[in-house]
């Protein structure tokens, strides 16, 4: 059987009790934030829609499609591939293509297409006939981690599983069987709850270079460290202006009234700006410049936080 995560087994159960009662949607869009796993989902719902001797649990993994499908040589399984930013109308044709005809494995075929939401209109309109028309026993599974960019005709002829990660407690749970160690504790929320994107920062040693960098900065707007220092350590860290938002989100701005709060976000809402507009730019000027800014914004008695 594939891979399943933990937090997607009510959804996962559901769709199971759906296949039984033969009301499955031919089309689905499985949505919800990078590093959740939704693609390991696709592949598990594949997996049984495949399965010749279906388990009440999922596949079996011992039949010829089962085996087949481990093998990657399954004739009734799709994942649309492209080597380019957008999926091009080539694939979605090559999809429609597959849909047509007789199973080779006398049973159901499925198409996954990832990223879904990087579609081209050409594309989306050649998915569209297909959609509409549904052939017997084919299912198409869209994975996509922006819904709302998928177009709106698209979206009416799927149904909809918004899929999110369990809470925190229970992911942190989870998180700590995959490592030798527990996971520092901003991690997840830095993360926004995803597990799969907390466990690759982990294995690849960048949480331990974001928990110096948060201590890097509290120790500059706690007035430790020189802004001169502070900047020569920042300057071109990977990963920067997401843990520049995640810090002043949930470090800066939260104990500020309102205005000010709005003020802290619109000097680092500009610092992103100019970094993508401003072709030439000084980083580290542009640097000195926001993270002097911030702290001149927070020399007022309610901005005190704990380090």
């Amino acid at each position: 059987m594939a891979e399943l995560y933990p937090w997607f087994q009510p959804q996962f159960s559901q769709m199971l009790s759906l296949i039984k009662q033969q009301q499955l949607a031919h089309a689905l869009v499985l949505c919800g934030q990078d590093g959740i796993g939704k693609s390991a989902l696709a592949d598990a719902l594949a997996a049984v829609l495949l399965c010749k001797n279906r388990q009440s649990d999922g596949a079996c993994g011992q039949c010829k499609s089962c085996l087949l499908r481990h093998a990657g040589n399954h004739a009734d399984l799709l994942h649309l591939r492209t080597d380019t930013q957008h999926l091009g109308v080539d694939a979605i044709r090559q999809l429609n293509n597959f849909t047509q005809g007789a199973a080779q494995q006398h049973g159901n075929r499925v198409a996954i297409i990832p990223k879904a939401d990087s579609m081209t209109e050409a594309a989306a309109n050649a998915l569209l006939k297909t959609l509409e028309e549904p052939p017997a026993g084919c299912f198409i599974v869209l994975v996509t981690s922006n819904y709302l960019q998928l177009s709106a005709t698209i979206r009416s002829r799927c149904q909809q599983w918004q899929l999110s990660a369990a809470n925190q407690t229970d992911t942190a749970q989870w998180l700590s069987t995959k490592i030798t160690k527990p996971p520092p504790a901003f991690l997840l929320e830095y993360c926004q709850g995803a597990p799969l994107k907390a466990l690759s920062l982990l294995e690849n040693g960048t949480a331990e270079s974001l928990s110096d960098t948060l201590r890097l900065l509290d120790e500059y707007f706690n007035g430790k460290l020189l802004l001169s220092a502070a900047v020569k350590q920042l300057d071109g860290q990977a990963e920067l202006s997401g843990l520049l938002s995640f810090y002043i989100r949930q470090r800066l701005a939260q104990p500020l009234a309102f205005l000010k709060q709005q003020a802290v976000l619109t000097a680092y809402q500009r610092w992103c700006r100019d970094a993508t507009r401003i072709i030439g730019q000084n980083s580290a000027l542009a640097l000195t410049d926001l993270l002097t800014e911030l702290k001149t914004l927070l020399q007022h008695p309610e901005a005190k936080w704990k380090s």
